[in-house]
């Protein structure tokens, strides 16, 4: 029977969970609105270009994918415990 570590809390678990979710949040948001364009003076949103996709969307998905598949079995599943000994 294989046990889960998706209730343990260690600062390992918490680093990688955190990777997991910016991985997730990233993914989220390559799916999305595409982004406008910058203005050339002062960094603002130029709205009449329009908006485009980042021409490496399509390679940043796929690692994307890989790392949420990695990562995964280490998904926060229920309210923390505890992992270390006296903590």
């Amino acid at each position: 029977m294989e046990t889960t570590r998706g209730l343990e809390a260690t600062r390992a678990l918490t680093q990688v969970r955190t990777v997991l979710s910016r991985a997730e949040t990233a993914r989220k948001i390559l799916d999305g609105p595409t982004e406008y364009h910058t203005s050339d003076d002062a960094g603002g949103i130029d709205f009449d270009r329009g908006k485009y996709e980042d021409p490496d969307a399509a390679e940043m998905r796929a690692a994307l994918d890989q790392v949420v598949e990695l990562l995964s079995r280490w998904r926060k599943t229920g309210r923390a415990t505890s992992s270390t000994p006296g903590a």
